[in-house]
């Protein structure tokens, strides 16, 4: 039977058992905050102990510190040449002790006093001294210690120490002595954590000398209060506060709330329930007979807790259902965050001919080289980049703005009531946030980098081309070389046109399907000194249409499109035709460059290893920047070292360019370093940049690396190679690309 069964105690009425709840919360309150309170205080003295312990602790290590300084102070003092000196001949000591071992830099700023002795411990002064600055008259043998003392309420830390004429320590000629400001070389030593510095004295009595066990256990000393620990209460105490005085009034609205406006209607709809039951029918109103005990919602329970229990459940879960399928329709099942479909909804809003004022940003979103993430690590990697990214994103915007997922790993987001350059700051909030994120959790050891396209518009005209315009400055961020956040202008429209539908684009297409279609033209790498042609670098063309297309009109399309591994095996069949045609010179060499997405990339190391049917007769080299190297090292050292057992060579492209380091450099597998033309012109400029470059030249060559300077478009400048130990050159000078004949 329960305990306020109206069986065993009679009905109750609404306003009473609303009071005794009401008071039930209440004391479990004021009982939860005494515990509360109680266990704040025992973590504060906890605390309080910890800081004694850590401050002591760190007097003991600055007690170390201020010995091992002292000691070599010393030390350097009693080797100095005019020390030795004053003991010899001590006819200027009072200038050398008062000016001169001040002004030489031996000393540190806190010394009080310095003072050397003869032999027989006696100083060398003539004069006596008074105040902070005073030095025994004689010392003896006991004295040659570290000492702790405090002289008229001020604490010295002493040292005596013997001075020898020989470095070998044998013969003694007199001994020396240092007095320190002692407060003052701990402040100077380290930085105080827990030690309140202002209340560290000695209980010594005064001229009491301490060893440094003895100091410890007489320096006296107070904890700095924690300002963590203090607000940390203040904020716990204060919310505590609010939190019961919010609760208590809740508790004051409830119950007038309960008895003034839930008591009444119940009790006119229980009788009217009961006239309605006996027959009696008639108005809610005709029922009511003013205060009812709370018993009559028995007679409410009876009658419709079966029906509302039922109606409530019903509700419940159409409402979750509701819920449910609102969020699989309208989120992306892999990171969470909103998906396309909610995108379109809320794009379709913001796009409305009704609208006619607005002042909205678009940020579109891109991962660099994911396809290649996803074929280096596998999918299952990919997936945990992409909500690592999605992650970073929803962090770094800001509250309230909505994070879409529009498909494979392009985001996006609209930036309500914001102008371009708060945008931008938003977009480099988010950069930074991508790159802090720990993306070596999942396994990678490359970083992870993201461009951002951005678009703005004042209207919903103009709001219609937001995508689209964003989705061109998201390309050029893409493009090497530009910032990795790009905001739309009609002159990026205009550069941007080979990326899109041109006779470029339709070029570069051309090229994969038909290798044929391009046109390989070699460059001079020569020997030096002899200036002998060693292996032709080969550098690709396109003929189509009647036009032949260069490498910036070619790689702007190859680079949009992400079409660089398929560029590539292009590349590597022409070369091979040109091989099989004979048409390089049997005993020379042909360098292929390689796109850092190529060198992990399975199908294009099997294209490369199958070219060594031609080492027998050619130099084969292979050409990767340092870029793509150092952000995908790992995979692309392990394909590297395999060309290289295979008879391959491996150069450096574009050294100097980049953001590598030596560290770098003596763990990269290559053989070949080629000097960036930037680095090569260097070496006419001004004095300083022409030292770090033939610096630089000599410490890799003794390294044991071949040097190519590329650029070489002059005697002067080949001579100046040469000289430094470059292995080989490639400019205008030595000779142009051009397309060979057999």
């Amino acid at each position: 039977m329960s305990f306020f069964s109206p069986h065993r105690y009679g009905p109750v009425s609404l306003a009473r058992l609303t009071f005794f709840s009401l008071a039930g919360v209440t004391l479990l309150l004021v009982v939860t905050s005494s515990v509360f309170f109680a266990n704040i205080s025992r973590l504060e003295r906890n605390f309080a102990a910890s800081n004694e312990q850590f401050a002591h602790q760190e007097l003991t290590e600055a007690l170390t510190l201020m010995e091992n300084h002292m000691l070599t102070v010393a030390k350097a003092l009693a080797g100095w040449d005019e020390t030795r000196q004053q003991l010899e001949d001590p006819t200027y000591y009072a200038y050398w002790r008062n000016s001169r071992v001040l002004s030489s830099g031996l000393l540190p700023d806190t010394t009080d006093a310095i003072e050397l002795y003869d032999v027989n411990g006696r100083t060398l002064s003539k004069e006596s001294r008074e105040g902070e600055a005073t030095m025994p008259a004689h010392i003896g043998q006991d004295n040659l210690r570290l000492a702790l003392a405090r002289e008229n309420g001020h604490e010295h830390f002493i040292l005596f120490f013997p001075i020898f004429s020989d470095t070998g320590l044998r013969h003694r000629i007199g001994y020396g002595g240092l007095k320190l400001d002692f407060n003052a070389e701990l402040r100077t030593l380290r930085r105080f954590l827990y030690v309140d510095m202002a209340s560290v004295h000695l209980t010594a009595q005064d001229t009491q000398m301490l060893s440094l066990d003895q100091a410890i256990r007489h320096l006296a000393f107070k904890t700095q209060p924690s300002a963590e620990i203090l607000a940390f209460k203040s904020l716990i105490y204060r919310v505590m506060y609010q939190v019961a005085a919010i609760v208590l009034i809740g508790i004051l609205l409830a119950y007038f709330f309960v008895v003034l406006l839930v008591a009444k209607p119940l009790r006119r709809l229980s009788e009217h329930i009961d006239a309605m039951r006996t027959g009696r029918g008639g108005l809610l109103s005709e029922a009511y007979r003013g205060p009812v005990p709370v018993a009559e919602l028995e007679n409410v329970r009876i009658s419709l807790n079966d029906y509302q229990s039922k109606l409530d459940h019903m509700h419940v879960n159409l409402a979750n259902k509701n819920e449910e399928l609102w969020k699989l329709a309208h989120h992306d099942p892999l990171t969470g965050i909103f998906n396309r479909r909610a995108f379109e909804e809320d794009w379709g809003a913001l796009t409305r001919p009704a609208l006619t004022s607005i002042n909205v940003a678009f940020l579109l979103f891109d991962c660099d080289h994911f396809k290649t993430i996803n074929d280096t690590y596998g999918h299952h990697v990919g997936d945990q980049v992409l909500q690592g990214i999605a992650e970073a994103l929803y962090v770094a915007l800001r509250t309230g703005d909505r994070l879409y997922r529009m498909g494979g790993d392009e985001f996006a987001t609209i930036l309500y009531e914001t102008d371009i350059a708060l945008a931008t700051r938003v977009a480099e909030r988010c950069i930074d946030a991508v790159t802090a994120h720990d993306f070596a959790a999942y396994g990678m050891f490359e970083p992870v980098r993201i461009s951002i396209g951005i678009a703005h518009s004042h209207d919903a005209a103009s709001a219609a081309l937001l995508h689209k315009h964003a989705d061109l400055a998201m390309y050029h961020a893409k493009r090497p070389g530009s910032a990795k956040v790009a905001v739309y202008a009609e002159s990026l429209a205009h550069s941007s046109k080979a990326m899109f539908s041109s006779p470029e684009t339709a070029a570069v297409y051309a090229a994969i399907a038909n290798p044929d279609l391009l046109e390989m033209h070699y460059q001079k790498i020569v020997l030096l000194p002899a200036a002998e042609v060693d292996y032709f670098e080969a550098l690709v063309r396109i003929r189509y249409l009647d036009s032949l297309l260069h490498p910036a009109s070619i790689f702007s399309v190859v680079e949009a499109k992400r079409l660089e591994i398929e560029f590539d095996l292009a590349v590597l069949a022409r070369i091979r035709q040109d091989l099989t045609g004979g048409k390089l010179p049997v005993g020379t060499g042909i360098s292929i460059n390689i796109s850092g997405m190529s060198i992990v990339t399975a199908q294009i190391i099997d294209k490369l290893l199958a070219l060594g049917e031609f080492l027998d007769r050619y130099k084969l080299v292979i050409e990767i920047t340092e870029t793509s190297l150092i952000t995908q090292i790992s995979h692309a050292s392990a394909n590297l070292n395999r060309l290289r057992k295979a008879g391959f060579v491996i150069a450096l492209d574009d050294f100097g360019s980049g953001y590598s380091s030596l560290r770098y450099l003596s763990t990269m597998p290559v053989d070949v370093i080629k000097f960036d033309i930037s680095m090569v012109h260097c070496l006419d400029g001004e004095d300083r940049q022409r030292v770090i470059v033939e610096n630089l030249a000599k410490l890799i060559s003794a390294a044991g690396f071949k040097l190519v300077a590329e650029g070489i478009e002059s005697i002067e400048t080949l001579q100046r190679v040469t000289e430094l130990g470059f292995t080989h050159a490639q400019g205008f000078y030595l000779g142009r690309p051009e397309a060979l004949k057999r």
